[in-house]
């Protein structure tokens, strides 16, 4: 049942509804403003972005499940903010952009998703949890050399980065020398599928990246027809080719969007639990030491340090939502990253409790888009925390944290680098 919004001082609302989101207060910290907002404002209108957002646990969840909310951002976009001269040469990127399952709602969706998941088995996973145990465990031994030995070393760039980048390799059954290639067509397609807003470049980037990974593509999926594989792309093959379930633009949108999703959102909820657990000593040592705890400590990183605070979608119909009239065709930002830790659903919101039993978080989302990698995801975090905690002694920031670069993009929320170094025995004993 979606909730009644209070209504607010009108100054409040004023300066909420003026807000920058991508400011560089709100990227390095958005939490104490996401606060404000489940207060004074759950559901309101933002003016610079002409978005609604909508912020309490109960009416996200609600909305996540709602049909009204619709997950289209192709069509509007191609119609609003690319030129008529322009759409010829960008139409091969709009091509592959709309096939994405991500923007479409049934029965398209429901067809693309029921065809994906046959190549997410559960032995497909269970088979990548030993790749990621191996490759966690060589990243995580060249960081210790290196920290040894005195070194400050960028934890994104050395572990966070690369982790994800060779268990994608793996489900694409390519070498790993192949992930520099990978990293930068994630870094690209990321441009448009997470909201890299301003970036005059981002069209020709995009379009760029997407016809290099094609022609890439192109040449696995030659091979994986003539000679079957056991790995995730060649899953897709099959499902392509059996009754042409999965037509070719549909195959490669996929696979573009495995490369996306699967990169990124684990490199960010990585670099962000590491930056977290840097201030929680004592829940740095137990999750490095106590196994029993490792998944329902995963679940709380997922909750406080997401790869992103927002997920994106429009009204297909008129509705009220809280008390307020949302026209069809009005952009919606649900903001996870508040409903993650509103007091009325979470004890002790804003506390990283490692043992929480009751974690309902949505940063997977909800409803029919459901995040389709979310057992993968949680492999890979178990994996690779697990693994890195335990061979890596306690770590430090080699810089102030106010120094910290954040990308500049909406849905996803992540640090340019993560510079770190063995944590003086003063610091733990401060801490502690």
């Amino acid at each position: 049942m979606f909730m009644k919004a209070e209504a607010p001082p009108t100054a409040t609302v004023e300066a909420f509804a003026a807000r920058d989101l991508l400011a560089d207060d709100l990227r390095a910290d958005p939490y104490p403003f996401f606060g404000d907002l489940l207060a004074t404002a759950p559901v309101l209108y933002n003016v610079r972005h002409k978005a609604w957002l909508i912020s309490r646990h109960e009416d996200v969840a609600a909305a996540l499940k709602a049909d009204a909310f619709g997950t289209d951002r192709i069509g509007p976009y191609l119609q609003s903010r690319i030129a008529p001269e322009d759409r010829d040469r960008f139409k091969r990127m709009f091509d592959l952009l709309g096939s994405m399952l991500l923007f479409h709602a049934a029965p398209v969706h429901t067809r693309l998703r029921g065809l994906v998941q046959k190549s997410f088995t559960p032995w497909r996973i269970q088979a990548l949890q030993a790749e990621a145990e191996r490759v966690a465990t060589s990243l995580a031994e060249q960081v210790r050399s290196r920290l040894e030995a005195g070194e400050t070393v960028d934890l994104l760039a050395e572990f966070c980065i690369p982790l994800p980048g060779q268990v994608i390799a793996k489900m694409f059954g390519v070498p790993v020398e192949d992930g520099v290639r990978l990293k930068h067509w994630a870094e690209e397609l990321g441009l448009f599928i997470n909201g890299a807003l301003g970036n005059p470049e981002r069209n020709e980037r995009v379009a760029r990246a997407m016809g290099e990974f094609e022609e890439y593509l192109k040449g696995l999926i030659d091979g994986y027809r003539s000679e079957p594989a056991d790995n995730v792309l060649s899953g897709l093959v099959v499902a392509a080719d059996e009754g042409s379930k999965l037509d070719y633009d549909e195959l490669i949108a996929t696979a573009m969007l495995i490369l996306d999703a699967g990169y990124k959102t684990v490199q960010y909820t990585l670099a962000n639990t590491l930056l977290m657990l840097m201030d929680l000593p004592a829940d740095w040592e137990r999750f490095a030491t106590d196994p029993s705890i490792a998944q329902t400590a995963v679940e709380e990183c997922l909750r406080l340090a997401p790869p992103g605070n927002y997920m994106i979608r429009r009204a297909d119909k008129d509705m009220q939502f809280g008390g307020h009239n949302i026209p069809a065709g009005s952009r919606v930002y649900l903001v996870t990253g508040a409903a993650n830790r509103d007091p009325e659903r979470f004890s002790e919101p804003n506390r990283f409790v490692i043992d929480r039993k009751a974690n309902p978080h949505i940063s997977f989302g909800g409803g029919a888009h459901f995040c389709l990698g979310a057992p993968l995801a949680r492999m890979e975090m178990k994996a690779a925390l697990t693994t890195l905690l335990k061979i890596v002694p306690r770590l430090e920031l080699a810089v102030p944290k106010e120094s910290l670069q954040w990308q500049r993009v909406l849905i996803l929320r992540g640090i340019e680098g993560l510079p770190v170094r063995i944590a003086r025995p003063a610091t733990v004993q401060e801490a502690a």
